[in-house]
């Protein structure tokens, strides 16, 4: 997977936007195939789970404030407030996209 900063600072493939979230507020990112999504938090906390089908949660992770989170299997992504949330999400689609 390259990752060009010429594309970045041209917004080619990237998507950046802010994310706030009141508590108890969800959000679905969905992650194609050849995509992948970065959320960093500033503020709040939120849980960010991914269902495996047809069965239990497969993926519950509780960030810590300023730690990237990095969204790379294909498939949606559940994030719920657990308090007010500032912060960021970048989304990466894959090399075909314009």
């Amino acid at each position: 997977m390259k990752f060009s900063m010429l594309g970045l600072f041209h917004g080619q493939r990237h998507q950046v936007g802010a994310l706030l979230l009141m508590r108890g507020e969800t959000f679905i990112e969905t992650i194609e195939d050849d995509a992948m999504a970065i959320l960093i938090i500033f503020k709040g906390s939120v849980t960010i789970t991914r269902q495996r089908q047809g069965a239990q949660v497969g993926l519950h992770v509780s960030p810590r404030v300023g730690e990237p989170v990095w969204l790379t299997s294909p498939g949606p992504y559940c994030v719920v407030a657990r308090d007010p949330v500032v912060g960021v999400r970048m989304l990466r689609t894959g090399e075909g996209a314009r």
